[in-house]
């Protein structure tokens, strides 16, 4: 609640008995810093030199209105100001007159002490989520510019797989807090104006965690996720995300995807990378040239050749000759300095190849390029998506579980999650510790970090092992590392389960309930 007392929140009101209400209800909620104006012409100035975290605002005033004052504030682009309207004009062409003005919420007056302290709490929560998840957009810029650049300079493409590890363990833990209270912020709040926008925080953080699991893609350090995936679905979420960019540069995009196509064992993710890259690289390549710009998308069977081909063409310049055969190879760019990388298409190339496909280019100068991708169709399909979405376990009742994580935001994030179920939850911050409380009570289920100081999750699981082994049955592993090829074979030879961070709340909902269900009932697999 430290965070929230100490945020800076702004009333105007011209009615002086309102303000003094809403600072009174402030303070006695422990709220500290506090300013108020009766002149609705002070907001600006106000705000420019207060710079509040939430504004409370009455819609009708003399001078300025409601909507005139939002339409004065200084907010920057991208910047998430919340604006909770306090009105009394209860009807629906208000409600969207405030709203349409840039109001987050409203109350409509006289209003509920309660409402009002919880309406406040929700907004204020949701703009520092907004802005942690800013900070860890720009440390991720920041990272990869600095990794990047030690990248550009070596002279061995042997160190990439290090040097984005390194980014990767340095993003994966805040990015599993953002996501994870992302998610119980949506879930909280259930309905009103900030489910969208606790929503858009969620995918704001999935895609920084895509960021990172395509840079371990490139150091081959990811493990693949393969499961039975439809090529065309790949395709239209992967337009879907970049339509917005594309429309702003009139670039039009005609799609021809084959009905029918049979599905591909692949890792989704990987090929939703490749999509975007393909098409970014088209849509930059077009930027200057004058309309019409135009990426063509389509996609076949090859019935003779066994084979599912896809085909991206744009009407850009093309690739020179002199060039062609350089532009998959690692950190070669054609983009001016600070543009680009050169990584993209060495990782596409990586990725098709790793799922026995085949990438190619046809282009000539003037006249466009076109991208030539074939992959094999699954040879079995496992209905594994299918399969997980329908489990229905049983219901189990409580258990006594322990969290061993050396992160206390992280440990809070599980223990959140897992306690919401109504589970028992103590929390410890290494190995060693795990093993003294493991000592003193039973335990039903182990979450444990794999990289911790002192005794590490390695170093528990052994100690369990010759300790207490029917725990080495009930324990899951996280981790936020890149896994090396001992670590792995670690994992490998113990069967647990486990899960990379940033990780997904409903998976480890799904994860913990399964392990539960099958202790208490043996023939559950």
């Amino acid at each position: 609640m430290g965070e929230l007392t100490d945020a800076r929140i702004l009333i105007a009101d011209d009615e002086p008995a309102n303000v003094r209400l809403l600072e009174r209800l402030l303070n006695q909620a422990g709220y500290r810093n506090v300013r108020a104006t009766t002149d609705s012409r002070q907001v600006q100035a106000l705000y420019e030199e207060f710079q509040p975290d939430l504004i409370l605002l009455d819609l009708m005033m003399p001078h300025l209105d409601g909507v005139a004052v939002m339409e004065q504030l200084p907010i920057a682009e991208g910047e998430y100001v919340p604006v909770l309207v306090l009105t009394a004009d209860v009807t629906a062409q208000g409600k969207e007159r405030a709203l349409t003005a840039g109001a987050k919420d409203f109350l409509t007056k006289p209003f509920d002490r309660t409402e009002v302290l919880l309406r406040i709490k929700n907004l204020l929560d949701t703009r520092f989520l907004y802005r942690e998840l800013e900070r860890q957009n720009r440390s991720l810029e920041q990272i990869v510019a600095e990794r990047t650049q030690r990248l550009l300079q070596s002279e061995k493409v042997a160190t990439m797989g290090s040097l984005l590890a390194g980014v990767a363990h340095e993003l994966n833990n805040p990015l599993a807090v953002v996501m994870g209270q992302a998610v119980l912020l949506r879930e909280a709040i259930k309905e009103g104006p900030l489910v969208s926008r606790a929503a858009k925080i969620a995918a704001a953080a999935e895609r920084c965690a895509r960021i990172v699991r395509n840079f371990l893609s490139l150091a081959r350090q990811r493990p693949t996720e393969r499961d039975a995936v439809h090529l065309n679905v790949v395709i239209q979420e992967a337009l879907e995300m970049l339509a917005y960019e594309l429309r702003a540069d009139s670039v039009e995009v005609t799609l021809d995807l084959a009905e029918g196509l049979p599905p591909l064992w692949a890792d989704a993710h990987q090929l939703h990378q490749v999509l975007v890259n393909l098409v970014t690289n088209a849509h930059h390549a077009m930027r200057r040239l004058p309309p019409p710009r135009r990426i063509s998308v389509a996609t076949r069977l090859d019935r003779a050749r066994g084979r599912v081909q896809l085909t991206i063409a744009d009407t850009g310049p093309g690739i020179p000759t002199d060039i062609r055969n350089k532009i998959f190879e690692p950190f070669f760019t054609t983009k001016p300095a600070g543009e680009g990388t050169g990584l993209g298409l060495s990782l596409c190339r990586g990725i098709i190849e790793d799922h026995g496909g085949t990438i190619a280019i046809d282009t000539a100068p003037g006249q466009g390029a076109t991208f030539v991708i074939e992959l094999p169709p699954a040879e079995r399909t496992t209905g594994a998506t299918a399969v997980r979405a329908a489990e229905a376990l049983p219901p189990v009742s409580p258990k006594r579980i322990l969290v061993v994580d050396d992160e206390p935001e992280i440990a809070g994030l599980l223990v959140e999650v897992v306690a919401a179920a109504g589970h028992h939850v103590d929390v410890v911050a290494d190995g060693a510790a795990a093993l003294e409380q493991v000592a003193r009570h039973h335990y039903d289920l182990v979450l444990s970090d794999t990289r911790m100081p002192g005794l590490d999750g390695v170093g528990l699981y052994l100690e369990l092992e010759h300790r207490f082994p029917a725990l080495c049955r009930r324990i899951v592993f996280l981790t936020g590392d890149v896994l090396d090829r001992t670590k792995r074979e670690f994992l490998e030879s113990t069967g647990a389960p486990f899960l990379m961070k940033p990780f997904d709340v409903p998976e480890v909902r799904r994860l913990v309930h399964r392990m539960l269900a099958a202790a208490e009932s043996p023939e559950i697999a």
